[in-house]
């Protein structure tokens, strides 16, 4: 995937943008407060209909005008494509892709991969970010997973609605949860799988970043046992079963589910240690850019086509050593990125874009 051009008009300090990146590397340079962070902002916009960002959706527009629009023109697997949205203080949002309103899970809208100094929690945080971590990449990736996981959402809030009201003998109840269980074994083997895949790609990027002797594992953490060496459909559902029984004396008392992928994490390790626990904050700030780096490949190894890649202030984050390797990777890859920094980068090794924004313009400059 590659985008051709952004034109962005009243998009917070962006009062009118056109943007022609190149498709490699592309660095987003200048002082804060000039709008590197609102392009970034404006191509997850673009491919997701929402901000990283807390706040209305009404922020987006500049606080002088009535309205914001933003068009990207891009490439998908050799087919050109041009997503627009409008966003109106009264009216709302409209999203069209080719001129035809469109869903937010359309097929052939943009898809990223974001880093932002925030994910530096996904190592150290809770289970509930690396959960969102992998449901939003799965999402991007398949379109059954993403019915799939809303699905198990609206199941799950069913059943808690119905351990609430203490109808965990009904007859609706023994329905909605033979449902929840199906659902729940089909969202924790495809999670089970993406992890699978995502380790492949981040033992490699891992060294190749400047991990040390360490090994890297992945593993995803149920939140029920499971006594077999196979995992499939069949086996998931039982042992969900099998749990289920077991804590529904201590789910009625509690009156919420106790087991389900809801619960689940994902566990990271090096050389056996959790690393959440035990890996130094510099290894943590690597694990993260390894691992969004590791969802950009097992995204291609899935769908055949690399996303964007955009990276929020990344380089502030790590040691000097750390930034080198990872501007020669992106500068060597097959995806197109864009990286902000407040630090000017110049005199590099590798072949980059660079440009300054300043006071809501962008300037190419030479490195």
């Amino acid at each position: 995937m590659r985008l051709n051009e952004i034109r962005l008009n009243q998009f917070r300090n962006l009062i009118q943008v056109q943007f022609q990146p190149e498709s490699g590397l592309n660095i987003l340079s200048g002082a804060n407060a000039q709008g590197k962070t609102n392009i970034l902002e404006a191509a997850y916009f673009l491919a997701t209909t929402t901000t990283f960002r807390s706040g209305k959706e009404a922020n987006l527009i500049n606080h002088q005008a009535s309205r914001c629009s933003l068009q990207a023109l891009y490439e998908k697997e050799e087919r050109k494509l041009e997503s627009r949205i409008g966003l109106d203080r009264e009216k709302g949002k409209v999203f069209e892709i080719n001129s035809k309103k469109a869903h937010r899970n359309h097929a052939d809208r943009l898809r990223v991969v974001l880093f932002t100094p925030d994910d530096l929690y996904l190592i150290k945080g809770s289970p509930a970010r690396r959960r969102e971590f992998i449901d939003f990449a799965l999402g991007q990736i398949s379109r059954p997973y993403a019915y799939e996981i809303s699905n198990y959402q609206g199941l799950l809030k069913r059943r808690n609605e119905m351990l609430r009201k203490e109808q965990g003998k009904s007859r609706v109840f023994a329905i909605t949860d033979e449902l929840f269980v199906k659902s729940a074994a089909e969202v924790a083997l495809s999670r089970i799988r993406f992890v699978h895949r995502l380790q492949e790609a981040a033992r490699s990027i891992y060294r190749r970043l400047g991990g040390e002797s360490e090994s890297l594992h992945l593993r995803y953490a149920l939140s029920f046992p499971v006594d077999s060496d196979t995992i499939n459909l069949d086996i998931l559902r039982e042992h969900l079963l099998r749990a289920g029984h077991e804590k529904r004396t201590l789910e009625t008392i509690r009156r919420v589910s106790l087991i389900g992928p809801h619960l689940d994490d994902l566990n990271i390790y090096l050389d056996d240690r959790l690393a959440r626990l035990f890996a130094s904050q510099g290894q943590q700030r690597n694990l993260v850019v390894v691992l969004k780096l590791a969802e950009i490949h097992a995204f291609a190894d899935i769908s055949g086509y690399y996303p964007l890649f955009l990276l929020d202030e990344v380089l502030a984050e790590l040691d000097q050593h750390r930034k080198a390797l990872l501007l020669q990777e992106l500068a060597q890859a097959d995806y197109q990125s864009f990286l902000t920094s407040v630090e000017t980068i110049s005199a590099v090794p590798f072949q980059a874009s660079s440009y300054l924004v300043r006071n809501g313009t962008i300037a190419r400059k030479e490195l």
